[in-house]
């Protein structure tokens, strides 16, 4: 009882102080913009955003230990106390109910099934070093980097240690339902747009109610999703002025996805909107360009590459023709790279397995000569089910509205609507020719090409007040669910007879890697595992021809 005790205690301490900074985050970009309550909306993600970008900037000089996050921290719970963020009630009220309602989802025995690889050890070695240039030598994870490593690795603090580095994933579901659920009950949305929201608030829920299945992929496609559909509203629907203005407060954000995930670099064209909003282009980019939100997008965006750069030698990891392996001196060979990226585009067009390999990968891979058995080894299995989930949502949502629902004109511009989906389309296409897995961003823009027209054919509501009542049934519904199936896996997880049994409530399972300890040169030691490095010391990988320089107090590594 004394472990949930502190473990609830920092799980919300830590929430008030990603609350905090978002707060901060916006007085500094945003001071200028007239104070809105919609702008709560997107205050969570700031927090996120933000401690990120501190992460990102001071694991170059500083390891993230104790001392470095109870600074971050302390001073995040110090300043909402201090701040006028503790005047918004309801915001507060709501993200707290939130928080209690999804609760079940943060008691877990197992994080992911790639935590023993890289996701543990990477975090783990921010909190144990300052960064130390090519570390994706020691394994293929430390080459795929996400900043979500990072954001984690300031939460390890007194008490919890390493037992809090899935408490950002449980915080972007808060903020997901919570700016969702302001969206769907704004009296300024058109039905349309609401109707998006109430699907992504069903299927995103239903889908994604497991901790454990998100890694790093998921958090970013729920973030992309709010994102589109906004710019979706603002490009299409919305008749008032200082449409780019309302712009400013995606900006940053979308630079957090792509640092998440850089498969989420393809919706930098939806930036083509700008040339179809007015009439005034130029003074709208000039807008854009010399504007706070545009310099956060940058630095994040700098700082993010900057570490793929440290880890790798390529300023986007894993794509070669980004890469300096011949002119750095901790770079990994430009082979190994190329190499990586096709077992990546393997893995994810079905060439490869736990316990299968397809014979001739490298022509498997081209063209669409995938495809075939792509869809007998992947659409007919998880493919399917995410599309009869969706389906299934459509229906709910259409059976429970039926009564209410009203002919209308659809008050849309069509024009800007076909360039919008347009551009979704490409990028639908650039997902699906190269790496054709839900869980490589399939999940958002597949529900984004399905769920956007699909809204455009149901009607609006004739009564509003028999819209709210239905769909408070609907979140009783989705909370009754994600609940159910959450409790049922805790009391598995006490009865599991394997490494991830519940034995350290309310903590996850870490099993004791045996590994060994060479000493190189420059004083610095390696950590050899007998398998996954685990919670192994870091600088931890299965690489023991390493070489080691060290120069200005910074450690290269080297084959």
């Amino acid at each position: 009882m004394k472990d949930f005790f502190i473990f609830t205690s920092i799980f919300y301490f830590c929430l008030l102080s990603v609350i905090s900074y978002g707060h901060i985050f916006h007085r500094i970009c945003f001071n200028n913009i007239k104070k809105d309550e919609n702008n709560f909306i997107y205050l969570g993600f700031y927090g996120l955003m933000f401690i990120t970008l501190i992460s990102l900037a001071s694991s170059i000089f500083l390891k993230h230990d104790f001392y470095h996050n109870l600074l971050i921290h302390l001073f995040g719970f110090i300043y909402f106390f201090f701040s006028s963020i503790k005047k918004e009630k309801t915001f507060l009220k709501y993200i707290f109910i939130i928080s209690l309602l999804i609760f079940s989802l943060l008691l877990i025995s197992k994080t992911n099934d790639d935590l023993s690889y890289y996701h543990l050890p990477f975090t783990k070695y921010l909190t144990e070093n300052k960064i130390i240039f090519g570390m994706g030598h020691l394994n293929h994870g430390y080459n795929l980097l996400s900043s979500l490593f990072f954001l984690n690795s300031t939460f390890y603090l007194p008490f919890v240690e390493l037992y809090s580095f899935h408490f950002s994933i449980l915080f972007f579901l808060i903020f997901f339902n919570y700016f969702l659920l302001s969206e769907i009950y704004s009296k300024s949305n058109d039905d349309i747009i609401r109707y998006l929201y109430i699907f992504s608030f069903l299927f995103f829920n239903i889908s994604f109610n497991r901790i454990a299945e998100f890694g790093t992929d998921k958090i970013g496609q729920l973030l992309i999703v709010l994102l589109v559909i906004k710019l979706f509203d603002l490009v299409c629907f919305d008749k008032k002025n200082k449409k780019i203005e309302k712009i400013l407060f995606l900006l940053p954000l979308l630079a957090f996805c792509i640092s998440l995930k850089t498969y989420f670099l393809p919706y930098l064209a939806l930036s083509l909107v700008l040339f179809f909003l007015n009439n005034e282009k130029v003074k709208s980019f000039n807008l854009i360009l010399y504007s706070k939100s545009f310099i956060f997008f940058i630095i994040i965006l700098f700082l993010n590459f900057t570490h793929h750069f440290i880890s790798t030698g390529c300023i986007i990891s894993p794509i070669p023709f980004t890469c300096f392996g011949d002119t750095s001196l901790w770079a990994r060979d430009i082979s190994d790279i190329n190499n990586l990226a096709k077992w990546l585009e393997q893995w994810a067009k079905a060439g490869a397995g736990p316990n299968f390999r397809v014979e001739n990968p490298l022509l498997y891979i081209q063209n669409f000569n995938w495809f075939s058995n792509w869809i007998t080894h992947y659409f007919t299995g998880k493919f399917v089910d995410q599309i009869l989930i969706l389906f299934a949502v459509i229906v709910i949502t259409t059976f429970t509205f039926k009564s209410a629902l009203l002919k209308k004109d659809i008050n849309i511009d069509k024009k800007k609507f076909i360039y919008y989906y347009s551009i979704l389309l490409i990028i639908f296409y650039i997902w699906f020719s190269n790496h054709p897995t839900l869980r490589y961003g399939g999940y958002s823009i597949f529900f984004l090409i399905v769920a956007i027209p699909i809204s455009l054919i149901i009607n609006n509501f004739k009564n509003k007040n028999f819209f709210y009542k239905k769909f408070k049934l609907l979140i009783i519904l989705v909370v009754i669910i994600l609940n159910l199936k959450n409790f049922n896996r805790i009391n598995n997880e006490f009865n599991r007879q394997d490494v991830y049994r519940f034995k350290n409530f309310p903590f996850f399972s870490i099993y004791n890697q045996k590994f060994t300890e060479k000493k190189i040169d420059n004083n610095l030691s390696m950590y050899l595992p007998k398998g996954h490095c685990w919670s192994t010391p870091t600088p931890c990988g299965n690489t023991k021809n390493i070489k080691v320089i060290k120069k200005n107090g910074y450690y290269f590594l080297d084959k």
